[in-house]
Formats: structure tokens, sequence, C-alpha cells
């Protein structure tokens, strides 16, 4: 039985949660074991050769590779936004420094709504980003402001003398200024959320550098870190992110993951890297090693250095984080999830996904994940010419083969693609392991943005392509499943391809593509 990487991502992940459950009875500090001191800097290591890392020197890829970037004048460089700063900052110890907080920084008072407090003058923790203000750090509900769309909101938390308290507000960015605006709930329980501004506000200048995040005010300031590698977390952190679609690329990378137990690294494409590790210093350094092994000849490998900011989570028994990286000219967002990146595709094919619990949208990703894996291989084995795209859920084929010039009349390499690809999509789809999870698929025809097109003088021949391409699948001697649920559609230019660069990629946009609607409901 032929078993795709997918899988056995799914069954070790599988099975380190249950270890991972096995072995909450007793914390780990996290700083002793898996984080290093090189000249002077904390070092993480993440990756290996292959599935599992444990056995691997991942230290040894990183072996004469000198440091090339200045992630400070990355940084003093960088034009933030609010999305930017997502995470969770806190202090390295919690229960440990809160007392030295108390000793070294000014408390001043502040007129709330229920009386005046004194409190201290700059955070001791900040929650950026409505995916990360709920939490048992924060005691805020999961899903409480996923319906905040006009505001970007925050939690941070001020100490008093004896206590630490949550205070619920906006955020807005002026450079390296943040200012936090006080927000209170006037919503009832089970209704969307709805606020009023108390009057209340914290502005901070704020310095970011690796997984430190600096808060002063006049001649005060705190250093928080990410809250992943902080000693408030039971076990070490894992990075896992996948890219948002129009942002650039590390070489061909998609998405990846990777832990002390487990790693992996995906092309858009869908095809897996062979070896994946990375580097972190604590001065704002990362590392990536991304190769192949050669079939024939050298191997192919990948090495690149970038400035970071890391998009932690503040979980106790799931320590992960996403990634922004940044070379001083491009920013490259590994900050997506399987789920989110989901429920977009769902509500651009029309569906509401309101209705759906954020458990049933990843079980939806991870079978549709393993149906691209499954189609992959297929189409790789059978040598078709075609390009799957995972990030947008389309499976494309240049106009140019099918085609040629600007017509819509499909030639003979054409359609003897088609026919090998119709052979290999419906034997993977409508086999015992998909049966009743595709409803329909959709024939879409596109064309390049390229300059002086419009919507309207491109949607003519898009149109015609993708009618074109859908009769002869129709008339072919395919699976009669797959002609009844077939449904074209011309789309113009409204759908570009991005390149590994974030640039719009004029070629790859020529394109007729297969998109299949899965049954939510199966």
């Amino acid at each position: 039985m032929f078993i795709t990487k997918r899988k056995i991502i799914a069954l070790a992940l599988t099975l380190i949660f249950l270890l991972s459950l096995c072995a909450c009875g007793g914390k780990k500090d996290n700083y002793s074991v898996g984080t290093l001191t090189e000249d002077g800097k904390l070092v993480w290591y993440f990756g290996g050769d292959g599935l599992f890392s444990a056995d691997t020197d991942v230290e040894s890829y990183f072996e004469g590779i000198d440091d090339t970037v200045d992630p400070a004048s990355i940084y003093s460089s960088l034009e933030f936004t609010e999305e930017m700063i997502y995470g969770s900052y806190t202090l390295n110890n919690s229960e440990k420094d809160i007392d030295k907080v108390r000793e070294d920084i000014p408390f001043e008072e502040v007129n709330f709504k229920d009386g005046a407090l004194s409190v201290s003058s700059l955070p001791v923790a900040v929650f950026f980003g409505a995916d990360h203000v709920c939490n048992s750090e924060t005691s805020y509900n999961y899903g409480d402001f996923q319906d905040v769309k006009d505001i970007e909101v925050a939690v941070i938390k001020l100490a008093t003398k004896d206590k630490v308290g949550t205070v619920i507000c906006s955020y807005e960015l002026n450079g390296n200024s943040v200012t936090f605006k006080q927000l209170e709930q006037n919503n009832k329980a089970g209704e969307d959320f709805s606020y009023e501004y108390t009057g209340v506000e914290f502005t901070y200048n704020f310095e970011l550098c690796g997984p430190y995040f600096t808060f002063s005010k006049g001649t005060s300031s705190l250093q928080l870190k990410a809250f992943c590698f902080t000693e408030n977390v039971s076990d070490k952190a894992g990075i896992s992110g996948y890219s948002l679609i129009d942002s650039p690329l590390i070489d061909e990378l998609d998405y990846f993951a990777s832990s002390e137990n487990w790693n992996y690294a995906v092309r858009r494409d869908g095809s897996y890297y062979d070896t994946s590790a990375y580097k972190m210093t604590d001065d704002g350094i990362f590392t990536a090693y991304l190769s192949d092994k050669p079939v024939e000849g050298e191997e192919e490998v990948f090495t690149n250095q970038y400035a970071y900011i890391i998009q932690s989570d503040a979980s106790a028994f799931f320590n992960t984080f996403g990634i922004i990286l940044l070379d001083g000219e491009k920013q490259y967002y590994y900050t997506d999830d399987i789920t989110a990146r989901e429920a977009r595709t769902l509500e651009d094919q029309g569906v509401d996904v309101s209705g759906l619990t954020e458990e049933k949208i990843k079980e939806i990703a991870e079978k549709k994940s393993d149906l691209f894996d499954d189609l992959y291989n297929e189409f790789e084995t059978q040598g078709i010419n075609v390009t799957v795209n995972r990030s947008t859920g389309e499976i494309a084929m240049d106009s140019s083969v099918l085609f040629g010039g600007d017509s819509a009349l499909l030639n003979d390499e054409g359609k003897q693609l088609l026919d090998k690809f119709l052979a290999a999509y419906t034997s993977i789809i409508y086999s015992e392991k998909y049966d009743g999870f595709i409803t329909k698929t959709m024939v879409e025809g596109h064309i390049a943005p390229i300059a002086g097109s419009t919507y309207e003088s491109g949607l003519p021949l898009s149109e015609e392509r993708a009618n074109n391409v859908k009769d002869y699948c129709v008339s072919s001697e395919t699976d009669s499943r797959l002609s009844s649920t077939l449904e074209a559609v011309g789309l113009s230019n409204t759908k570009p391809i991005y390149d590994a660069n974030g640039e719009v990629d004029l070629a790859a946009c020529r394109r007729v593509s297969f998109r299949f609607l899965v049954n939510i409901e199966e």
C-alpha cells in the first residue's frame, strides 16, 4: 500500500500528541534542553533530514555559514503595520520576574471607569491580534473577537502592587509608537462582539529584535519575550506556518513545520524537500537550509539569512509560532495556518463558513491536503505536465500547451494532455478513499493582467477557453460522474498567480485550471 508523507505526518503528530499528554504531569525547563548559547547569543535549531528530526545533527547543516545580514538595520528601516506584530509577548518568567518589575518600573495613576488605580507604567504582557488575545493567559474565550473587523484588538497586562490585571484594547501604530485604547464590551452573551471606548489610553515606544519586544516610556523600558521562547511554557517551541497567498516565498517554500520530534517542508506545487533546517539567534537572525537529495549530480541546496518577527501563540501544550522573514526589501509571511487558508478558499467558492466549526474546516482542509498529495503523486508518476498550486487549490494547465497563441481552439497536444489528465484525475477523486467528497469540478479560464487589459476585455477569451476545455472533457471517454459535475467559468484577469518573489507571474497567469469543490457535509 502506498503511504504518502502526509499520512506519515498525521500518524507522527497523533503519536506525539498522545505522548505529550502523558508527559504533562511534570513541567520541563525548556531552557536547559534545546536552547544553546553561542558567542553570547541564544540559539534555537529546528529541522532535520526527513520527517523525524530527533536523531539528526541539525547544527552541522550550518557549519561554515557566516552571518550576512544586519537585523538591526532591517528593523530600523521597517515600516511596521498592526498585522506585522500579531503575537504574544510576556515576561520571561511571569511568576519570578514580576517582583523585579515592581521594583524597577515606576507606577502611575490611571482613572479607569471604576476608579483610579496605580498600575505599572509599562505592560508586563501584550497579546496582539484577535487570534492571540483569547487564551488561558487572558481568560478570554477563543472566538470572542473573531468578528471584529473595524479595529485591531489587543490585551495588555498591567501590574499593581500585588496583582496583575488585563485590559482589552484596540491598538494603532505610528512608526515605532503604539497606542492602546481601552474597550468596554457591551454585547450580551451569545451576541457578536460590540464595544465602546472608555477614554483610557496608553502610549509607548517600542523596539523589535528577534524574540524580544521592548516597551519604553520616559526613561523606563521593559523587555518582553515571545511567549513560545519563555519559561512560561511546558515544552520547547515548534515553528509552523503556511505562506500567505500574495507573499513572496523563500526558495519555493509554501509551508513548513518543525519541532523537536518532527519536521517537514512543502513547496507550493505540493512536493516535499528532503532536508529542511532552520537556525534562529536571539539577535534577530534566521538562517534557512533547504535541500533535495540528488538523483543525478550534486545535491541542490538553498541557504539564506533573514531578520525575523515571531507570531507566537500563548499555549502551554501546543507551543508553536509562525514567522515573518525580512531581507530589507521584501517581507515573507509564514503566518497562516491550514484552517484559516481553507476558510478563505471555501468563502471564495461561495460557502458560508459561519456555520462550520473550526474543527470541521480543519477536517476538510486535511482531507483536501491528502487528496492533493495523491493527485500530485499520480500526475508525477504518469508524467502529466500540470501545476498543482496548493495555496489556491488549483490544478493548472498552460494555455500555450492547450491552445497556442491567442486561440481558444484546442490543439492536438492539448487534447493529449487532457486525456492523460482526466484518466489520472478521475482515478483519484472517484477512488473509494474520496467517494462522495467531490461535488463539482470547476474549469476556469484565466488571462494575464497585462498593461491595458481589463476584466471586460479579457472575459470573452477566458470564457471560451474554459467552455472548450469543458466540452472536450464531456465528449471524451471519461468518467460520467465527472462529465455531469463539470462547470466552466471565465475569470479574465481576476486571479493572478504570484511567483516566488511575490510578483505577478504573467506566463503562469495564462492558464486553464481545474478546481474541485468539496461536499462540506460529507
